[in-house]
């Protein structure tokens, strides 16, 4: 690994930090628009909207907004704090020879 300096080592972090959450909103977004659009059609197609029906495309949007949920707890839950505890509390247990 390389020997970078506290300051680089930040950017680092915030740098993947930021690109995890543009590709998160990004995939919000995509969500969004496809939930929007397949809404307006089965609207126009059938003269409701629900929710609760199990057909594919259903399943498909459930499931992927599970995915979301998952990605945005990861994000925003365990954040930069809690990463650097963590390498923190393995570099400690490496340097008092505890692996």
């Amino acid at each position: 690994m390389e020997n970078l300096t506290d300051n680089e080592t930040d950017y680092s972090i915030a740098k993947e930090r930021v690109n995890q959450m543009k590709k998160f909103y990004a995939s919000v977004f995509i969500y969004i628009l496809l939930f929007a659009i397949y809404s307006f059609h089965r609207y126009y197609k059938t003269g409701e909207i629900t929710f609760l029906d199990y057909n594919g495309f259903s399943v498909i949007f459930w499931i992927w907004g599970i995915v979301l949920a998952t990605k945005a707890f990861k994000i925003f839950f365990f954040n930069h704090s809690w990463e650097r505890k963590m390498i923190d509390r393995e570099l400690n247990k490496e340097h008092d020879g505890k692996f």
